[in-house]
């Protein structure tokens, strides 16, 4: 028992440094970096995180939307910037999963350049026509697409699959 008094006292001297440490961050303004336009789903996520921070921490979020080139330009600005904690990037998978898999080069390595935090969501992907269009499910759509390439099309996010689904990987 007399042992406890001071091995609290031992910890509470160890840590004591690391807590002083905690409390001066954040010093300045956050930057989140956003590899897509303002008023995406990634960008309402990264502003609602913002916001509570900065309710928390008295200091302020700038959100810095980065949007193009699938997300290289946001990704290889924070790649670039101090390891400071200051600048974030708040992304999908995208930059850090999809993107080795669809470019032969990335101006940035998804996994050397970057300290994964934490997961902020799931979505879920969904695809939608016309009720009138005659496919009523995928596989009948990929048909329709591949009976007469060229003549079907979609969009998506993100531009690499702006092809016929016969095209896409």
């Amino acid at each position: 028992m007399k042992l406890f008094p001071l091995a609290a006292l031992t910890a509470a001297i160890a840590v004591a440094p690391l807590l002083a440490q905690a409390e001066a961050f954040p010093e300045k303004p956050i930057t989140f970096v956003v590899p897509f336009a303002a008023g995406t789903a990634t960008d309402q996520i990264a502003r609602a995180l913002g916001t509570q921070i900065t309710a928390e921490t008295k200091q302020a979020v700038v959100i810095d939307n980065k949007a193009g080139a699938s997300g290289f330009i946001a990704s290889q600005s924070v790649a670039k910037s101090p390891a400071d904690g200051y600048t974030v990037l708040i992304t999908t998978n995208t930059t850090h999963a999809a993107n080795e898999h669809l470019y032969k080069k990335l101006p940035y390595d998804p996994v050397k350049d970057f300290a994964p935090v934490t997961a902020l969501g799931k979505g879920g992907q969904i695809m939608v026509v016309n009720p009138s269009f005659p496919a009523k499910s995928v596989a009948e759509f990929i048909a329709l697409a591949k009976k007469e390439p060229g003549k079907y099309s979609f969009g998506s996010i993100t531009l690499k699959w702006l092809q016929t689904p016969s095209d896409s990987p």
